[in-house]
């Protein structure tokens, strides 16, 4: 499971049930997977802590269990299920488990009031964690691992800005960017695109589809957000 999330490019920190393990670890992290087996009452330390640091305020952490379903409904009673983002029956299979990792939207609609709400589409996980972090400082980011996870939210939230990437597999940037103009509830979205390539070629392509703008994804994260900030100004 470890070397298929470290494939999968998710930096992974490990630790025993325990408290006190746990906070050693540097650079406390926002996705916990906790793995439940055998006695369970070590567990239940691990699961009021674990609780104490996702409801914390401020900060945008989740938990995955992972176990069988006497261990899962046995572990819902030390930490509720409605603060469980997704539980996963053993014998797990990783790829369900990093698809949902990936699957960063949420179908919640709210967020911040008065704040614009941003789409990063991206088949790119790291991609995707890296741009939410850099995004949410200063608007609502929602992020999609594929075109068709980004049109099928789109379906039920709006959206005042996408960041969409160029080239992804079986749809690529370019397809949705047509789908969407082809849509008249999606049309009026503004979509800048992300490209890794810098070639006169490529970025000639890029433009000649008729985005707001295109970013480089090697783009330090302040011309970023100056990108992002200077769009929204000239709104």
């Amino acid at each position: 499971m470890i070397k298929a999330l470290k494939e999968a490019r998710f930096e992974v920190s490990t630790a025993e049930p325990d408290m006190v393990e746990i906070s050693l670890i540097q650079n406390i992290p926002d996705i916990y997977l906790v793995y439940l087996e055998g006695d369970l009452n070590k567990f239940n330390g691990t699961l009021k802590y674990l609780k104490k640091l996702v409801t914390e305020e401020g900060r945008d952490r989740v938990l995955y269990l992972i176990g069988n379903p006497m261990e899962i409904e046995a572990a819902y009673d030390v930490y509720p299920k409605s603060l469980v983002s997704a539980a996963f029956s053993r014998p797990v299979n990783i790829q369900d488990v990093i698809q949902k990792l990936n699957m960063l939207i949420t179908s919640e609609a709210g967020g911040v009031p008065g704040r614009k709400k941003v789409l990063v589409v991206d088949d790119d996980g790291v991609m995707l964690r890296t741009m939410k972090i850099w995004l949410s400082k200063k608007y609502d980011a929602y992020m999609a691992n594929s075109g068709l996870n980004a049109l099928q939210f789109l379906s039920s939230n709006h959206v005042d800005l996408i960041l969409l990437d160029y080239e992804m597999p079986v749809a690529s940037g370019l397809q949705i960017f047509e789908m969407l103009k082809h849509d008249s509830n999606l049309c009026n979205i503004p979509v800048i695109f992300l490209t890794s390539k810098d070639d006169k070629e490529t970025v000639m392509k890029v433009l000649a589809a008729g985005p707001e703008k295109y970013l480089l994804k090697s783009s330090e994260p302040d011309l970023l957000l100056k990108t992002v900030d200077d769009f929204f100004k000239g709104k």
